[in-house]
């Protein structure tokens, strides 16, 4: 009987003691779905800086399991609280949600030496079974340090003023670097001399005849300077001189309003060139001086005119 007594006895205590481990470790396993970070920038900030301390509140599954309850500003030590904000996240770790309240305080040191953050309680409900919780951070020691050289407006300024006058001074090279190439290009176009469609004929002129030649052939000659005469003519009047008869070019010529003096003598030449050209004897020294005469001074009166339009519009 006393054997069967103890027996029962035993097996009491063994299913209470089983009854505990079931709620421990039911309570273990409930607080370890839901976790509590605090920390900070920096183990050391300096005096005449600010310092960020964070508590963040972080559970993996139903995003809307845990209700944290307003988390009240840290117990500290040689700070002051700055400013407190708050936030929201939600996110997906291995493919399990994750929820995350992040709670963000920025310190403002005292004085020199070290300072505290004492340990965070963060107040909560599981909304699945009704019951509050708390979870607790670790207490975190900063220390403060000799401040450090703020930043000099004026050497900022300063900074900048340098720099505008810097660029100031590259534009101001490049503008001149750009002006001196201009004015050696303009100045290399007006030592470039443009040669003019009546010197090119003048000098084609002097070259194709040379008057005190002992072996001057006075036909070929004539049609030497007929044939100049009416290059000269087709480009600087754009007219066919070359196909045309002499009196369908003069007629051309009347219709162009050219200066009558000049058509005079364009049909004096032709004239006398056209009757050396049929004549047996290919014509006299005096009629060939003549329309030489004649060519130069049409070309050089037209060079002329050239020149004065080219002033006048320059």
């Amino acid at each position: 009987m006393r054997n069967l007594k103890g027996f029962l006895i035993c097996l009491i205590i063994f299913i209470s003691f089983c009854d505990l481990f079931a709620q421990d470790t039911s309570q273990v396993a409930l607080e370890s779905t839901i976790k509590v970070y605090a920390e900070i920038e920096h183990k050391q900030v300096p005096l005449n800086r600010n310092l960020k301390f964070i508590v963040r509140v972080e559970w993996m599954g139903d995003l809307g399991r845990y209700k944290i309850s307003e988390l009240e500003n840290p117990l500290i030590e040689n700070f002051d609280i700055y400013s407190t904000s708050s936030a929201d996240r939600r996110m997906s770790e291995r493919g399990i949600d994750k929820a995350c309240k992040v709670y963000e305080f920025i310190l403002t040191p005292r004085s020199l030496g070290m300072g505290y953050v004492e340990s965070v309680v963060v107040k909560y409900i599981d909304t699945e079974t009704g019951e509050g919780h708390h979870l607790v951070t670790n207490r975190l020691d900063i220390e403060v340090i000799e401040s450090v050289p703020e930043p000099n407006p004026d050497a900022l300024k300063n900074l900048l003023l340098y720099l505008s006058g810097f660029a100031l001074l590259i534009f101001l090279i490049i503008g001149i670097l750009w002006w001196r190439r201009k004015a050696k290009r303009e100045k290399e176009a007006e030592i470039v001399d443009v040669v003019s469609l009546e010197e090119e004929y003048l000098t084609l002129l002097h070259e194709s005849i040379d008057l005190n030649s002992p072996e001057l052939d006075f036909k070929v000659s004539f049609v030497s300077l007929s044939k100049t005469l009416r290059k000269y003519l087709t480009q600087r009047y754009q007219i066919s001189a070359m196909e045309l008869t002499s009196d369908q070019l003069f007629h051309d010529l009347k219709e162009n309003q050219l200066d009558e003096g000049i058509v005079n003598n364009i049909e004096e030449i032709l004239r006398i060139c056209d009757l050396a050209k049929f004549a047996g004897s290919g014509g006299e020294r005096k009629d060939l001086d003549r329309v030489y005469t004649l060519v130069e001074t049409i070309l050089e009166k037209n060079l002329a005119k050239g020149k004065i339009e080219k002033n006048q519009v320059g």
